[in-house]
């Protein structure tokens, strides 16, 4: 067998048997990076013009499966913006062309739950941080937060949230729905702000530095029709990937701080912005212009942790972390000509006047070696 085959082989089994053995400690999709939160939104569960423009957005779909025999009965678009500030998390999801259920009344309830795995144990556990929010009144989600999984006595679990716990309420939470008439078709909005470092040590987020990475998943219920959807799923745990809704797959939330970027320049020049220091957003792409003084020129930049990057002018700093970039200024080499510096004629006078002024000089030269040849 060709050794690459073998190897690609091989390397796919390891996968797949990753894949079959511990799903649970599954994080999938690409990381989403929380943006900085420039402007502070109102947890009133609709979204003003620009309220949410600072966010990082993700559209994903839901597979709303049986919760009987784990079958697709039908798929949902949805939409999430997520930005942070030192504070608090911000997150929105928006649940398109779902038809509103304000009470069931055999006792099920719709609602959505954003669940964070904190230890990236692909299990949610006692302690670990989530939020809800359902449509249903008598729900222990309804207009409450901080959810946290505890044990029951005789079953394996479930969601209730901290204010139903005797935990703080030191959150909130928000949502509406276009067209809030029972079975009418519209769209979904879901607000909430989770402290990062909450009241309730042990259960709250207790985020005290950034950046931080943590699991999230989210989880939309239509008990009444018997069907859920999350996101991120795993098609390899089947059918009843939306049942194991506390654990298994999670996709990766990063919670950025705001970066530092610092600018220095050697002796020769300065730069725009000025040297100095400077908080920027994640991701934020800044362009930086070396201004060298006169007789002085670029030479490179360096950037901290990097080295050299080169001489483009400006040089664009992207802020995934705090950086320092450095302008490095040469002096121009200057060398004498009959006494008078080339350099230090050439910014007052034109190219036509240089040149005749070699000229001259060189017949003026000509002629006193011609004089001295006759005595």
């Amino acid at each position: 067998m060709n050794k690459a085959v073998l190897g690609f082989s091989i390397l796919f089994a390891g996968v797949l048997l990753l894949s079959v053995v511990a799903p649970s400690f599954a994080h999938i999709g690409n990381p989403v990076n929380s943006y900085w939160a420039t402007v502070t939104p109102t947890i009133d569960g609709t979204m003003a013009s620009g309220e949410w423009s600072d966010a990082a957005v993700v559209d994903f779909t839901l597979e709303m499966r049986s919760r009987t025999d784990g079958s697709l009965v039908r798929t949902l678009d949805g939409r999430f913006y997520v930005k942070n500030n030192w504070n608090t998390l911000y997150f929105v999801v928006r649940i398109f062309n779902d038809d509103y259920e304000a009470l069931d009344m055999l006792g099920a309830y719709d609602g959505l739950a954003v669940l964070f795995d904190n230890n990236h144990n692909g299990v949610v556990e006692v302690g670990e941080n989530g939020e809800g929010i359902t449509t249903y009144v008598g729900s222990p989600f309804y207009s409450h937060n901080d959810m946290y999984y505890y044990g029951m006595v005789g079953a394996t679990g479930s969601w209730d949230a901290d204010f139903w716990a005797g935990k703080t309420n030191d959150g909130s939470l928000a949502w509406s729905h276009t067209d809030p008439i029972q079975g009418h078709i519209g769209n979904w909005t879901f607000e909430m702000a989770i402290p990062l470092v909450g009241s309730d040590l042990g259960y709250d987020f207790n985020i005290t530095n950034l950046p931080e990475t943590v699991g999230y998943k989210i989880w939309f219920q239509e008990p009444s029709k018997g069907i859920d959807g999350v996101y991120p799923d795993d098609p390899a745990i089947g059918q009843n990937k939306n049942e194991t809704w506390m654990g298994e797959t999670y996709g990766n939330l990063v919670i950025h701080p705001l970066y530092y970027l610092t600018i220095q320049t050697t002796a020769g020049g300065t730069t725009n912005p000025a040297p100095s220091t400077y908080p920027y957003p994640y991701g934020t792409l800044v362009p930086v212009q070396a201004i060298p003084n006169p007789g002085y020129t670029l030479n490179h930049w360096e950037l901290l942790g990097t080295g050299n990057v080169g001489s483009t002018n400006p040089y664009t700093v992207t802020m995934d972390q705090n950086h320092t970039l450095t302008a490095f200024f040469n002096q121009i080499p200057s060398g004498p000509v009959g006494g008078i510096s080339f350099y230090s004629i050439a910014p007052r006078a034109s190219t036509t006047s240089i040149v005749y002024g070699v000229l001259f000089g060189l017949a003026a030269v000509t002629i006193v070696v011609s004089r001295r040849r006759k005595k």
